[in-house]
Formats: C-alpha cells, sequence, structure tokens
C-alpha cells in the first residue's frame, strides 16, 4: 500500500481552498496571491487579518502549511490552528506550521520565520515586538515563545520599570525540544539542542553544537547535534 500517495491524499482532504484563497489575496500582494503560496486547514481559524505578510522568498505553491505539519500525533479536528495576524509575518519558503498552533503578531511588532522551518502541534508564538526563528530549525509540540511580559513591573527598591518586550533569536540548525519556553530576551546560537521542558529566558554565550537544559537553561554538553531532513535519511539508510 502507498501510504505516501494515502497521506498526501488525507492533507487534500483537509484543505480549505477558500480560506487558503482568502488569506492569501488578502495579505499579499495579487502576483504572490495568485500563485497560492499559502494553504491552510479547514482547522485553520483567522481571529484577525489587520496585518500583512511578507515573502522573502520567490512564491511558489503551497510553500507555507498551517495546519498540516504533525498530523501523525494529532487528530486535526481536535486542534484549532488560530491566526491573528496584525503586524507583519516575514515568511520564507518550506515553513509548516502542524495542527493547534496559535500566531498572534500585534500591531507594529514582526515575527520573521526564515526557509525550512517547522513549528509542531500547539505551539504558540505571541509576538509584541520581534521574534526571529533562523532556517533549518525545528520547534517541537507544545512550546510557548513569548517576547513580552505582557505588563509592566515596577522595582520598589529604586522605583524603576522593566521593559516589557525583548527581542527573541531562535538560531538556525536548533532543536527546540517539546514543552519549551521561550521568553523573552532569549537568543540562542545557531546549532543548539534544547532540551524537552527547558525554560530560555537569556542572551546565551555559548559555542555551537551544544545542548542546554533546565528551569532556567544552561549549558549541558558542548559537540553534539541534531541530524535533519536528508542526511537523517542517510543514516536510517545505511542502518538497514
Amino acid at each position: 500500500m502507498n501510504w505516501e500517495l494515502i497521506n498526501k491524499l488525507r492533507r487534500f482532504a483537509r484543505t480549505s481552498w477558500f480560506k487558503s484563497l482568502y488569506l492569501n489575496f488578502v495579505m499579499l500582494p495579487f502576483k504572490q496571491a495568485i500563485r497560492i503560496p499559502i494553504i491552510v486547514s479547514k482547522y485553520t481559524y483567522f481571529y484577525s487579518l489587520s496585518g500583512r505578510i511578507e515573502l522573502t522568498s520567490p512564491p511558489s505553491f503551497g510553500m507555507i502549511r498551517f495546519g498540516y505539519f504533525g498530523e501523525d500525533v494529532i487528530t486535526p479536528k481536535d486542534a484549532r490552528t488560530l491566526l491573528q495576524i496584525e503586524g507583519i509575518m516575514k515568511l520564507a519558503s518550506n515553513v509548516h506550521f502542524g495542527c493547534g498552533v496559535v500566531i498572534r503578531v500585534e500591531p507594529d511588532a514582526v515575527l520573521d520565520i526564515e526557509t525550512n522551518v517547522r513549528v509542531s502541534n500547539r505551539t504558540k508564538i505571541i509576538c509584541y515586538d520581534n521574534i526571529k526563528i533562523c532556517h533549518d530549525t525545528r520547534i517541537a509540540w507544545e512550546c510557548q515563545l513569548i517576547d513580552t511580559t505582557f505588563h509592566y513591573m515596577r522595582n520598589m527598591n529604586d522605583n524603576s520599570v522593566t521593559e516589557l518586550t525583548k527581542l527573541i533569536v531562535v538560531g538556525a540548525h536548533n532543536w527546540i525540544g517539546n514543552r519549551c519556553n521561550i521568553m523573552k530576551g532569549a537568543v540562542i546560537p545557531n546549532y543548539t539542542i534544547v532540551a524537552a521542558g527547558s525554560l530560555c529566558n537569556k542572551h546565551y554565550d555559548f559555542p555551537q553544537y551544544s545542548l542546554i537544559a533546565g528551569t532556567p537553561a544552561k549549558l549541558i554538553k558542548t559537540g553534539i547535534y541534531r541530524c535533519l531532513d536528508k542526511e537523517e535519511a542517510e543514516i536510517r539508510a545505511s542502518l538497514k
């Protein structure tokens, strides 16, 4: 049985072509929208689309997907993907979002996601100012990326007020384990593995090819790398 073909047909059946057309033509210039670079599942809902999407790669059909990645581990209709795009959302090619993902981009905020990024099921991305996710990064289930504390906090000793927002940067070739919290001010170097359940809340200064873990996260090991895509397939084939 050709399961690859069956899964493609399943994805086709889950697609809402009306929502896909609406999102493309509302958020993109006509010359880009006509290529239908963004497709969404029928379980994707639009809370607000008053901002705009900017493509940072040449448009091609279906290069960006909402509500598909990770269907094998969750029933799509039980997890609704929600989009609130009131600022700017920059998207490159081969970016896929799973089921139940919540994306909120506030007015004047910029969410920038580079090429070949996967954001898995039930992850929340709340962008009040600036979040950048670099290329070839994987974000596992039920993570949170939030660049704000939502409310100001005052130091009663010196009467100072904390910053409400701070830049988040998730480096290239990162693997963010399930249920991680990436909070305001987190800057994670390239080729970093963040262990499941970790809290990242500062600018990390350590070598590439490192593993961090904990609450808050700290350096655990260096000289380690998570294989992706073609490399992973080659390793599997060599083991047969």
